[in-house]
């Protein structure tokens, strides 16, 4: 069929430019999607990014308010291999020409659809090239993907700049780790770094939060307090989740931007603020905005420069990084010779989706750490997790009153039997072949098999 492809493009004009060996530069090609049918019937959308994703969620690159369409429904990444289009586990599927993919390489023409939207992928004759970081870090993120290099450079950039930022980025990706680096590389680093939660302040004292108030202002404020903005004189003041700021404070924030003065609560005095202020968002505000629940105005002041930290499935290539690193910050220089098999747990983790990104992963390995005796395993605490997350029968697998090594014991013994059946099943029963792919010895496989009951057809 016309426009669908189970095998790379050869055409792909996606590359990574390099000098000496090592990789300097990113250059795509820029492509659009024009929508034919559905609610944006008409529309065109140019796709300038590595990872653009199509969904009802404000936080996708393309928003679909249509009942048939997931949160996050599909994808279309771009690679040096060609472009790939992969549904997102969609509850109603992603079709091209009337059939449903899990993916499908695109190439010029392709027709896909997403509810009752149906959209059509063309290239365009321009290319993009991102300049990437020499540097695998940038204060105490890591990365040596082709995506963390690239926003290493854009960091090590506007660090030294006194631009607004904006930081985009799914929960857990390391926000505030980002907005620390940059103000620890700017000319700022020697004054104050004072971090507001957007998403927790309390309604009534928002106010006096941000701006601060003079004594007896209200009930209960028995001496002056500075506000956040003062605090960070000469400074940093770092907004997280900035798309939960309450819609009555947008235009008092938005003033505090724009004329570089604050007002304390209870008084009549303006005084002048010097502060660089950065921001961090789990949601798309171009999306927020469209929808009226941020002010466009505001935007365009936070977002003088828009960062994006990928997530963690989009740069697998850092999981054995990142899980060194948190083997030895956990465990000690030594943790690694003590995980068994960690090529194995590598190639686990490697085929999951991390929802909770790089704090989960953060997360596995501090549960395989906590309480261990002898040898660490990561696989199996990775299955641990994700019972823990999606476990919704009425039985628990285990009481929140049972001792840790109990609890614990009895969901190793669930991941290991889930875990032979299927092993044994791929392989039709055959011993030998399965505990190949699982890189244990023979003799231990057929120990595990015989524990649980299962049927040895060696």
């Amino acid at each position: 069929m016309r426009g669908m492809s189970t095998s790379p493009d050869p055409l792909a004009r996606t590359m990574i430019l390099s000098k000496g060996g090592r990789p300097t530069a990113l250059r795509f090609q820029k492509y659009k999607l024009l929508v034919v049918s559905g609610p944006r019937q008409g529309e065109a959308v140019v796709i300038d990014r590595e990872v653009f994703t199509i969904g009802a969620g404000s936080d996708s690159g393309f928003v679909v308010e249509d009942p048939a369409v997931s949160r996050r429904h599909c994808e279309i990444q771009v690679g040096p291999e060609g472009v790939m289009i992969r549904d997102l586990d969609s509850t109603n599927g992603t079709t091209m020409h009337g059939v449903r993919i899990c993916q499908a390489y695109l190439t010029e023409g392709a027709e896909f659809q997403v509810g009752s939207t149906r959209l059509v992928f063309c290239p365009l004759q321009e290319t993009v090239v991102h300049p990437l970081s020499r540097r695998e870090s940038f204060g105490r993120l890591l990365g040596q993907s082709v995506g963390m290099r690239r926003l290493f450079h854009l960091a090590e950039t506007f660090a030294a700049s006194d631009a607004p930022i904006l930081i985009e980025g799914e929960t857990g990706t390391g926000k505030e780790l980002l907005a620390e680096a940059i103000h620890a590389h700017s000319p700022r680093r020697q004054r104050p770094f004072v971090v507001i939660d957007c998403g927790t302040l309390a309604k009534g004292m928002v106010e006096s939060e941000l701006f601060g108030h003079v004594k007896g202002a209200f009930t209960g404020a028995a001496d002056a307090r500075l506000g956040a903005f003062e605090t960070a004189a000469g400074g940093t003041v770092f907004l997280d989740e900035i798309g939960e700021c309450d819609p009555e404070l947008q235009p008092k924030l938005l003033r505090v931007l724009e004329k570089k003065e604050v007002r304390r609560v209870g008084s009549n005095q303006v005084r002048s603020i010097d502060v660089r202020i950065l921001a961090a968002t789990n949601r798309k505000l171009e999306a927020e905005v469209k929808a009226g629940r941020f002010r466009e105005d505001l935007y365009y002041r936070l977002a003088g420069v828009r960062l994006e930290l990928p997530a963690l499935r989009r740069r697998r290539d850092d999981l054995p990084l990142l899980t060194r690193h948190f083997l030895k910050d956990l465990a000690g220089v030594d943790a690694e010779v003590a995980v068994d098999g960690l090529a194995g747990a590598l190639e686990l983790f490697s085929h999951y989706e991390w929802p909770g990104n790089v704090r989960e992963l953060r997360n596995v390995i501090q549960m395989a750490v906590h309480g261990q005796q002898g040898k660490l395993d990561l696989g199996a605490c990775l299955y641990l997790a994700r019972i823990r997350e999606s476990q919704a029968a009425a039985e628990p697998v285990f009481a929140g009153t049972a001792p840790f090594k109990d609890a614990k014991g009895r969901l190793v013994e669930q991941f290991e039997r889930e875990y032979v059946e299927a092993l044994l099943a791929r392989h039709a029963g055959n011993v030998s072949r399965a505990a190949r792919e699982a890189q244990i010895e023979r003799a231990y496989l057929q120990r595990l098999i015989r524990k649980h009951g299962l049927k040895d057809q060696s």
